[in-house]
């Protein structure tokens, strides 16, 4: 099979690569496109926790065998592939939190893939840049006749984004939502406010992102300075643009965060989802939030898959969720490095891998 390796230095596509046979509760899927996040491009780095690894986390395929124990598929169904694979019984999952529990998330404790006989790491119990990928089958969504380039998106970008504005910004009917970072997952916290009745103002600083921040549903854009003072900044939305009750902060660059800390009204809501560099700081200013205000910081926006995700597919389905639009380019696993490029050059919103070009 073939699969993009990451071995600390170099991200190579090899088709040497071997995948365990599938055991029980488990699923082999066939990967027929895969989402390329940002969560992935942090990685490549001689620091990641397991090399080699094979990365990805943004799958839809189909189901090319069933593992003992499981009931429900049969081969040939074409599914999404969530990330999480909660153990249903730490002390998260027991209160309803399984996408806190921290037994299996991240890096996956067995290494499922092997390399001229050497082991290999999956990542996010996913790994989307092979060909062919075990999952467990809780791990599996129908999408049915939704394109896979779409359904690739739900496991990451889509739930991600929409959750952390539903879920955990709680926002409603009224609200004014500002949204930090116009990437794959910005455009679906907006989708995720506007859907839910908010007026939502877009920042970033790339003035490209407007147009993009508006056709998913930003009533208004702010063209971010990098070079400004946070706290300027953050008066001047509070200004033009408050009372501000929910901030989205998707970019993980540290000036936003400190901005997005700062623009909210008294009690407002502050959710925290960009992928900062390891080693970042922010400066929490504490008056804020003693008089009420909440700062939730987290990876996967609170989804619950088995809450979430039939609800996003079908909405996808729809056309209320606008997926189709976010793709801005497919490329073949061979050109996984331009991909890359143009995603960490804010020239496109989302880069699919096609396994089947």
């Amino acid at each position: 099979m073939r699969a993009a390796v990451w071995d600390g230095q170099l991200l190579f596509v090899s088709d040497q690569v071997k995948l365990r046979p599938v055991g029980e509760g488990e699923v082999r899927v066939r990967v027929l496109r895969s989402g390329i996040c940002h969560s992935d491009i942090a990685m490549l780095t001689p620091h990641a926790p397991k090399l080699p690894v094979i990365l990805g986390h943004e799958a839809a395929g189909e189901i090319a065998e069933i593992g003992p124990g499981v009931a429900g598929w049969t081969t040939g169904d074409l599914v999404a592939v969530g990330t999480q694979t909660p153990c249903g019984d730490c002390r998260e999952c027991r209160r309803g939190e399984p996408h806190n529990c921290d037994i299996n998330w991240g890096f996956t404790p067995d290494f499922p893939f092997t390399l001229d006989g050497a082991p290999v790491a999956s990542f996010a119990n996913v790994s989307s840049f092979a060909s062919e990928i075990i999952v467990k089958a809780s791990q599996l969504f129908a999408i049915k006749d939704l394109p896979l380039e779409q359904g690739a998106l739900i496991g990451c970008a889509v739930s991600t984004g929409v959750c952390a504005s539903r879920v955990l910004g709680k926002v409603r009917t009224g609200d004014t939502v500002v949204v930090f970072g116009i990437g794959g997952i910005g455009v679906n916290a907006i989708q995720g406010a506007a859907c839910n009745g908010a007026h939502v103002i877009a920042v970033d600083a790339n003035p490209a992102k407007e147009a993009v921040a508006r056709q998913f549903g930003a009533e208004a854009f702010v063209l971010a300075d990098p070079a400004q003072d946070s706290a300027a900044a953050a008066e001047a939305l509070a200004r033009d643009h408050g009372p501000i009750d929910v901030v989205v902060e998707c970019s993980g660059a540290v000036g936003a965060i400190n901005t997005a800390l700062r623009c909210t009204k008294r009690g407002g809501r502050v959710v925290l989802i960009g992928m900062s560099r390891y080693g970042s700081e922010a400066a929490l200013p504490l008056t804020s939030f003693v008089m009420g205000g909440e700062v939730i910081a987290t990876m996967n926006g609170g989804a619950v898959p088995e809450r979430d995700y039939p609800e996003l597919i079908a909405q996808a389905q729809s056309g209320q969720l606008n997926l189709a639009d976010q793709i801005s380019g497919v490329w073949p696993l061979d050109r996984i490095n331009e991909a890359i490029a143009a995603l960490k050059a804010g020239e496109v919103t989302r880069a699919v891998i096609d396994h089947e070009m």
